[in-house]
């Protein structure tokens, strides 16, 4: 039973939710077991977000803000301030650089995205799973941001920094698992070769709720915006969406997954193989989406001094994948001809038995003469 694995955590850790939309927030909450919601908000542990990072994240939403309102925000917060300009200066960005001394040339250094990606590790990531699983969850939010940011680029570019924002945080809900229940979160997370699938299925029989729901009531908790709530619930749905940012960010997921897997060629073909299937799905460059991802989590990642992936030649790997995935097809074309083929016999033996029979005997015949012979 779910419940079983229901481990109290003490104190009171409840985020000013002031702005919260109360009737999605209740109706995500009625979708999640009692018991869970019980001990969320118990948790002291459970992430959270302060009014700065709130403020942060609507700002970089929108159109009309600029990097000097982002800083300006920043500065409010001295321990956040002093992380960043601590991290523009490391040796990875000071190489041919003057020193940083102020919030604003930290962004400058750093940019937008990478920036957005330390204001939320700074304070969702504060209590790491001591297992290599934290790293990987991590590492995929941070390159499926990428990703998506650079498909919304192509599909809708006006919506590219809300794809970037919704799908860095489209698994917050494996944070709140993990700071709630620690054990068996540990067990459930440790094989990063699973599926996403797979571990929605397996969220749902140890807890009775999956990571999308509670990574949206969460994010409804915290009082982000409606649409950035449902985006993150419906993240791993199917690609088709009536919003262009959604699909971006449903694709960005699985296309981490294939590039941080150990068979990077096998899982793209299934991707792409997939894709191909689905409508109402545009047409996406995904070798400008690899090329403009794969320096860009270098940087991020080297910033957060978390491991960086295994670099990728995004054009190989996208031969190597179209050509798997024509093979594959090629195999198919084969059998299903083959199966043509003998049921067009089948069909002319019911038609003409006689012919049929006459045929097969025939052909029985010349096998047992060259046989004999």
């Amino acid at each position: 039973m779910a419940g079983s694995y229901a481990t109290k955590c003490a104190g009171d850790n409840v985020t000013n939710t002031s702005t919260k939309d109360e009737s999605l927030y209740g109706m995500l909450t009625e979708a999640l077991p009692g018991f869970l919601i019980s001990d969320f908000l118990k948790c002291q542990r459970l992430p959270s977000l302060p009014s700065i990072a709130l403020r942060i994240l609507r700002l970089t939403q929108s159109s009309k803000a600029t990097i000097n309102d982002v800083a300006d925000t920043i500065e409010h917060d001295p321990a956040l301030t002093t992380r960043l300009i601590s991290l523009a200066n490391s040796v990875h960005h000071t190489r041919s650089a003057s020193l940083t001394q102020t919030c604003l040339e930290a962004i400058q250094r750093l940019g937008l995205d990478a920036t957005l990606t330390v204001v939320l590790s700074f304070n969702l990531f504060q209590y790491p799973s001591k297992g290599p699983q934290h790293t990987h969850i991590w590492r995929r939010s941070i390159m499926s941001a990428l990703i998506a940011r650079q498909l919304a680029e192509q599909a809708c570019p006006k919506q590219a920094g809300n794809a970037f924002t919704a799908a860095l945080l489209q698994d917050i809900g494996i944070l709140a698992l993990s700071a709630t229940y620690p054990e068996q979160a540990d067990e459930l997370y440790s094989d990063s070769a699973i599926s996403h699938t797979q571990l929605i299925e397996e969220e749902q029989r140890y807890f009775g709720g999956d990571h999308t729901v509670i990574g949206a009531w969460l994010a409804a908790k915290w009082g982000l915006p409606s649409a950035m709530v449902n985006t993150i619930r419906f993240s791993h749905a199917r690609y088709q969406s009536d919003s262009l940012m959604e699909m971006c960010v449903r694709l960005s997921g699985p296309t981490a997954d294939a590039c941080l897997s150990s068979a990077p060629e096998e899982q793209l073909a299934i991707l792409i193989a997939d894709i191909s299937t689905t409508a109402d799905v545009p047409s996406l460059s995904f070798k400008s989406v690899l090329q403009e991802v794969q320096p860009k989590m270098e940087l991020i990642t080297k910033t957060l001094m978390i491991d960086t992936p295994a670099a990728i030649d995004p054009k190989e790997l996208l031969e190597n994948a179209q050509q798997l995935l024509l093979n594959h097809t090629l195999i198919l074309n084969s059998r299903r001809e083959a199966q043509h083929k003998a049921l067009t016999m089948l069909r002319k033996g019911y038609s003409d038995p006689d012919g049929f029979n006459k045929n097969i005997s025939f052909k029985k015949l010349n096998k047992q003469s060259r046989t004999q012979s």
